[in-house]
């Protein structure tokens, strides 16, 4: 592999000259700049990205925590962020915690090692996390931006979706079209994320939470999740008519619960989902959701990462909310 001496060598400058070319080229010539990134790609040179990061360099690395990979919802703003980083030059990392402290833990140590400039955590149910964080994100001065994390938090910035706001929009709306009580389908992760959430949604809208009850499965999630859930609702003479589902693989089983039982969707029961992922609109019944922005959160995390990076956020904590909107198809 060529290195910065074998460039100079061939060039026919400095060490020095190469050096400054590579990092911009202040001072230096347009001419000789040419001259040596030619030479340097003709010798297939790669600048040392360690050697950089210990002279203090910017790694133009960001690292970004989330909880699982195979969620439709994560996936989507892993692949935003990414985008938006692209776009200024900065390469992402990505460790899937599976909602485990300790894997969150090793994940910051491991890129704190690799000295990337900044840190997106995504959805943890671990509410003391920022404590292990804090001390060394401190020392090292790297930034962290917290996208749906789910925690709130003096001490640093973060962008959530208002999933209080959303739910009650949805339920108002089940109210409208005649639907007198409205259930929540749950999991396990979701019973410490959105449960709570749902039962402040039906106290805002004036209805009593024990007769606008969650089902939450403890045992599994996603499709079988609402499919067995769903099952089990179904034996009960008392349930509601009216649901929402914590994401849309849950509200996808739960339709295949209805079908088998054949009932009738949204005559008889109405789902309104969350997430509004690419498949919803496209099942053998289109599925109403709530659609989160989450490339609006990818955009203004990057933005604020990007401002902290360059100092220009020094001291500044921004809490940002942005609401979903409510997206109404065939299941209700």
């Amino acid at each position: 592999m060529a290195t910065l001496k074998d460039v100079a060598r061939a060039a026919h400058v400095s060490l020095a000259t190469v050096s400054r070319v590579m990092n911009g080229g202040k001072g230096i010539s347009q001419k000789t700049c040419d001259n040596v990134l030619r030479i340097a790609e003709e010798l297939n040179y790669v600048p040392n990205l360690s050697a950089k990061i210990l002279a203090g360099k910017n790694s133009k690395m960001i690292g970004m925590i989330v909880p699982e990979i195979d969620s439709n919802f994560f996936a989507r703003m892993i692949f935003e962020v990414e985008h938006q980083l692209q776009k200024l030059g900065y390469f992402l990392l990505i460790a899937n915690t599976q909602y485990n402290k300790e894997k969150e833990i090793q994940a910051l140590n491991t890129f704190c090692t690799y000295n990337v400039d900044g840190i997106f955590l995504a959805c943890t149910i671990n509410n003391d996390i920022l404590e292990h964080f804090s001390p060394q994100l401190k020392a090292q001065g790297i930034p962290l931006i917290l996208l749906e994390a789910r925690l709130h938090t003096d001490n640093y910035s973060y962008v959530m979706v208002d999933d209080e706001s959303g739910m009650m929009e949805a339920i108002k709306y089940l109210l409208s079209k005649g639907y007198d009580r409205v259930g929540f389908i749950s999991d396990y992760i979701l019973e410490v994320l959105r449960n709570q959430q749902f039962i402040s949604a039906v106290k805002k809208c004036g209805l009593d939470p024990q007769n606008n009850p969650i089902y939450t499965d403890k045992d599994c999630r996603f499709e079988k999740c609402g499919y067995e859930t769903m099952q089990k609702i179904l034996k009960d003479p008392n349930h509601p008519s009216a649901f929402l589902s914590g994401y849309d693989d849950i509200a996808v089983g739960a339709l295949r619960a209805l079908d088998e039982a054949n009932i009738a969707v949204p005559e008889e029961i109405a789902i309104i989902a969350n997430d509004n992922i690419r498949e919803s609109s496209y099942l053998h019944r289109s599925l109403s959701t709530l659609s989160p922005p989450v490339d609006k959160m990818a955009k203004l995390g990057v933005e604020m990462m990007i401002n902290s990076i360059n100092g220009k956020e020094d001291g500044v904590v921004r809490h940002i909310l942005l609401k979903p909107e409510l997206i109404i198809r065939e299941t209700a």
